[in-house]
């Protein structure tokens, strides 16, 4: 199953975090779970979870140039993941291995998230 997710907004990324209050992104990381769930119960169809481990790919197609690393955009994605495993009524600790990759877009970027299938990006994502 592939879903077509939001891309965290900047205030969720650690980074970004570092020694505020949870208060300065508690809405958005709201938003961003519930967008998640939403999406995922609507790309499932006839889906559903198999049993064990659940591959996870994600492929951020970012909408600025900034320099990303892939712990960063993994704690920023933290909230849909949790948002996608209760969608599949699922433990996200069941997402195993989870593979992230990054490529450059524009605004106002996504995630594309494959779910119980491994994706490999390459430079172009459509």
């Amino acid at each position: 199953m592939i879903v077509k997710l939001p891309f965290p907004d900047p205030c969720l990324f650690p980074n970004a975090k570092a020694g505020r209050s949870y208060r300065t992104s508690i809405s958005a990381k709201t938003k961003l779970r519930d967008d998640s769930f939403y999406l995922t119960r609507q790309a499932m169809g006839g889906w559903t979870a198999p049993e064990g481990d659940i591959p996870l790919s994600l492929v951020f197609v970012t909408p600025t140039r900034h320099k990303r690393d892939w712990d960063g955009m993994a704690g920023a994605f933290k909230a849909a993941q949790d948002g996608m495993a209760r969608a599949l009524g699922i433990d996200d600790s069941r997402f195993k291995p989870v593979l992230v990759d990054w490529v450059e877009g524009a605004k106002p970027g996504s995630v594309i998230a494959a779910v119980g299938v491994q994706i490999v990006s390459h430079k172009e994502v459509a």
